[in-house]
C-alpha cells in the first residue's frame, strides 16, 4: 500500500491517481505558473510541456497563443483524462494537443519544438541524460529547455540541487545555463533554463 501511494507522483492511477493529482495541483500551482510566466511564449510558439499532470500549466501556455500550439506528453492515461477535461476548448480550437509518451523516447521529429520545459518530473527521469538527449534533439536550433524542480533538503530532492541540473544540461549539449530562484523562499524551487545551440 505504502509503496504503492509512492508510485502515485510518477504515474498517478485510478481513483487514488487522481485524488494524488488534486494535491499535487494544490502543492505544485506556484511552480506552474512561475515557470510559465519565464518562458517566452510567442503567439506562434510550438511548445511541449513533459509531465504536464492536471494540465494547469498547459492552460497557462496555451492562454499565451492564438496560432501556436502547446503539446503535452503524460505517462498517466488518469492524468491525461483529467488534463483534457481542464483544456477542452484550447484542444477543440486546436491551441493544444495530449498524448501519452514518455521523454525517454519522445514521439516527435527532430528540430520541432521552440520551447520544451517540465516541472517537478525530471525526479523521474532514469537516466536523466537520455531524458535531456531527447529534448535536445526536439528542440529547434536556439530553442529552449526550461526543467524546474524542488531546492529542498528532502531525500527524494537531494540528487536534483540545481548545480547538478545545470551540469546535466550542459553535458547534454545545451548553452546558455542559468539557474533561476524561484521568488517564495518558503517554497524554494529552481528553473534551470537553457538553449540548443
Amino acid at each position: 500500500m505504502i509503496n504503492g501511494l509512492r508510485a502515485q507522483p510518477g504515474k498517478p492511477t485510478g481513483i487514488v491517481g487522481r485524488i494524488v493529482g488534486y494535491i499535487m495541483d494544490i502543492y505544485n500551482q506556484e511552480d506552474n505558473h512561475w515557470t510559465v510566466s519565464l518562458l517566452d511564449i510567442s503567439e506562434t510558439s510550438k511548445v511541449l510541456e513533459i509531465g504536464f499532470g492536471t494540465g494547469l500549466a498547459i492552460a497557462d501556455a496555451a492562454n499565451k497563443m492564438k496560432y501556436g500550439c502547446i503539446y503535452g506528453i503524460e505517462l498517466s492515461e488518469t492524468m491525461q483524462k483529467v488534463a483534457q477535461k481542464r483544456n477542452r476548448n484550447a484542444i477543440k480550437s486546436g491551441r493544444v494537443k495530449l498524448q501519452m509518451g514518455d521523454v525517454m523516447s519522445l514521439p516527435f521529429e527532430d528540430n520541432y519544438f521552440d520551447i520544451v520545459y517540465s516541472i517537478n518530473c525530471i525526479y523521474f527521469w532514469e537516466p536523466p541524460t537520455q531524458g535531456l538527449t531527447e529534448i535536445h534533439r526536439v528542440l529547434k536550433p536556439e530553442g529552449t529547455v526550461a526543467i524546474t524542480a524542488r531546492n529542498k533538503n528532502d531525500e527524494v530532492y537531494l540528487r536534483w540541487k540545481p548545480n547538478t541540473v545545470r551540469d546535466l544540461l550542459l553535458s547534454s549539449g545545451f548553452i546558455n545555463v542559468k539557474i533561476l530562484e524561484g521568488l517564495n523562499p518558503k517554497h524554494p524551487i529552481y528553473c534551470a533554463i537553457g538553449n540548443k545551440p
